[in-house]
């Protein structure tokens, strides 16, 4: 009997041999498709944000033990599509393509898409699946495409694409056991798609999958338009919005402030038994003035403020989370262009009240150059938490005893930050920054019930 020769490093694979699972996966999708909920599903709180070397783009990094094995997770940017001339789209397809290292390659590509508007979404499907990377689908928001009334067949829409499409919902976790089985098995596509740079192509292509691919009620679909449309007249409208914006804002803040005043108290009181605990050991002289007047005081001046700023960010992410805050930037943008701002300017000015460092961090998703100048410049003459204290040890001094001038100075002093920012806004309008200032051109995203999970991720990592 002839023994069989061994087997070398040089004989082929066998063609039914299946790739191992990959360990690192690039999360992609357009905005407002939930993609950040996907991945808190995903990953929950273990996730660092991390630079794009030599760039200004930022992606989130977590890791997830669900499924077969441990995987890296890496969250992109929101993108419209990999061949737009932003910043962003370049990063994101670079790295994609392996040109750009932030740490080791992924080695295949989750798209989130949204099923109440897959028409818009299925351009970038086509440029992610092109890339040569497995790819797999992950149909997003299902629970609102019911109460529209739309239904998407996701395994034709698998056939359209080239690769697998399971449908979740990442607000209440609906289909994430399927999901997690499926990133063992994502797909090369194999489907005849049209040419990334071939917009008209790929728009024509966009149009007859979805009509391929969803079934509309039209009852339903027009209920919920006529309900996004009767909502949409109040807060967009030039006055009303100016109106529903002044409600919501006053709101937030007195929420803030009325809910912050418990932690913060508590926060002062443990530093100060802390205090006096350090100063009963540490004997009188330079140690004990270090560490009781500066140690203790400076870090307690430091941390009785983090109630608000933890508010505020929460605040503001659930209110992201609705799909009120882009309508709040459009009913602002006519204002605020007055002064050489964007309408999107209002985020980080807002967030410049808690603080300004992330608020500055934060204007670098505005596109325009000279606009994103402008609002790095105003933000830190915003009021932000700080100088609350100060704030309220001037009031009390000067109106100790007329409870109605304080609180209409108190809000004077907030004032006074808001027009000295819009001032310098419109003197660099005027001279530095001068110039035409380009369109806006904002998606006004579904309104829908917040996620509590979803904010409070959020504002951890923020």
């Amino acid at each position: 009997m002839n023994a069989s020769p061994p087997s070398t490093a040089t004989d082929p694979v066998p063609r039914d041999a299946s790739p191992p699972p990959p360990a690192r996966i690039a999360l992609l999708g357009n905005p407002n498709t939930g993609k950040t909920t996907v991945f808190n599903r995903l990953c929950g709180i273990r996730a660092k944000t991390a630079n794009f070397p030599g760039s200004t783009v930022e992606a989130r990094i977590g890791v997830t033990t669900r499924g077969s094995m441990r995987r890296h997770v890496v969250d992109l940017p929101g993108l419209y599509g990999l061949n737009l001339d932003r910043p962003e789209s370049r990063t994101c397809k670079e790295y994609l393509r392996g040109r750009i290292e932030l740490g080791p390659p992924p080695e295949a590509i989750l798209v989130v898409v949204d099923a109440t508007n897959l028409e818009r979404n299925l351009i970038l499907v086509s440029q992610a699946v092109q890339l040569g990377l497995p790819a797999l689908v992950a149909l997003n928001m299902t629970d609102l495409a019911r109460r529209r009334g739309v239904r998407v067949d996701h395994e034709r829409l698998a056939a359209r694409v080239g690769c697998p499409v399971v449908p979740i919902c990442a607000r209440t976790g609906e289909g994430f056991d399927e999901l997690f089985t499926a990133l063992d098995t994502p797909r090369l596509s194999d489907a005849a798609l049209p040419n990334g740079s071939d917009t008209p192509g790929a728009t024509r292509w966009a149009t007859a999958t979805e009509a391929a691919c969803v079934e509309e009620n039209p009852t339903a679909v027009g209920r919920a338009d006529r309900r996004t449309d009767r909502i949409d007249a109040i807060f967009t409208h030039p006055i009303l919005g100016l109106l529903s914006f002044v409600v919501v804002m006053s709101g937030l803040f007195y929420t803030i402030f009325s809910l912050a005043t418990l932690p913060m108290d508590l926060i002062e009181l443990l530093f100060a038994q802390l205090g006096g605990l350090v100063g009963a050991v540490v004997p009188a002289g330079p140690i004990h003035d270090l560490l009781v007047d500066g140690v203790v005081s400076g870090v307690a001046g430091t941390l009785v403020f983090l109630p608000q700023i933890c508010l505020l960010f929460f605040l503001i992410s659930l209110l992201e989370d609705t799909g009120y805050l882009s309508r709040a930037v459009f009913v602002l943008d006519r204002l605020l262009r007055r002064f050489g701002l964007p309408g999107q300017a209002f985020v980080p000015l807002l967030s410049a009240h808690a603080c300004a460092i992330p608020a500055i961090m934060s204007a670098r998703l505005i596109p325009d150059l000279r606009q994103r100048i402008a609002t790095i410049l105003v933000a830190p003459l915003m009021s932000c938490s700080a100088r609350l204290p100060v704030y309220v040890l001037l009031v009390g001094i000067l109106f100790p005893r007329d409870p109605l001038a304080a609180g209409l100075a108190f809000t004077g002093c907030y004032a006074l930050g808001a027009i000295a920012g819009l001032v310098t806004a419109l003197v660099c309008r005027r001279t530095i920054l001068s110039g035409s200032s380009p369109p806006m051109l904002l998606e006004l995203p579904t309104y829908k019930l917040p996620s509590l999970r979803t904010a409070l991720t959020t504002t951890m990592d923020r």
